[in-house]
């Protein structure tokens, strides 16, 4: 039986990265259709490049959950953190996670500038571990497999408390305590893989952009 996954909805990058998409396809059609190809190779690996480049700016990108870990997919790397681990949540103008010392980001949720400048100013000093509406002894999973928000509360917040919420159920659990040292060394326990693929396609498009130059 496979485990479920919750995943957060994107709250960053989604409608810029699918109107970059169909603007780099746009510009390669035209390339194809009106230049010569002197000028047409170079224009469409260009245009190829910037297309696995928005890829993974703008729509990469992801943030989940499972019952014992989060799992974040960045630009360029995917990390998957122990729930019980997690030390910090906090959104900004991205995601914020602590786990062992160390601090991961994510940019699929964000706040806006005048919302996080809000949040600065309601959270200054404070955890988002005491997160609104968080309470020690609840420890009750949640069952949902894409995770909306509720009405009436702004969906950065959300997040952070449902992640706090997964952490603490994670923790319960496996019967750590909350800042102790087995929290604190489960962090050590952080898998980051490179995303090879898109890395990978950027650098063969890339050389092939500036041999095309050069070459045709």
């Amino acid at each position: 039986m496979s485990e479920e996954v919750q995943t957060f909805r994107a709250t960053n990058g989604r409608v810029t990265g699918v109107i970059g998409l169909v603007m780099c396809a746009v510009v390669a059609v035209l390339f194809v259709a009106t230049e010569k190809p002197s000028v047409a190779v170079p224009g469409v690996l260009g245009c190829a490049f910037a297309a696995v480049l928005v890829w993974s700016a703008l729509l990469r990108p992801r943030v989940s959950a499972t019952s014992r870990e989060l799992r974040m997919r960045t630009f360029a790397e995917d990390v998957i953190i122990p729930l019980a681990s997690i030390d910090t949540v906090a959104v900004r103008r991205y995601l914020l996670v602590g786990s062992g010392g160390v601090k991961y980001i994510c940019p699929a949720v964000s706040r806006s500038l005048r919302k996080t400048v809000r949040s600065e100013m309601r959270w200054q000093g404070g955890s988002q571990l005491l997160a609104p509406g968080l309470r020690g002894g609840d420890v009750q999973a949640p069952t949902q497999t894409e995770v909306k928000g509720s009405k009436g509360v702004d969906y950065a917040d959300f997040v952070e408390t449902q992640i706090v919420h997964l952490a603490n159920v994670d923790r319960a659990t496996r019967g750590i305590e909350a800042r102790s040292e087995e929290e604190y060394e489960l962090g050590s326990q952080v898998v980051r893989r490179r995303a090879w693929l898109e890395l990978g396609a950027l650098a063969v498009l890339g050389l092939a952009f500036v041999v095309a130059l050069v070459v045709v």
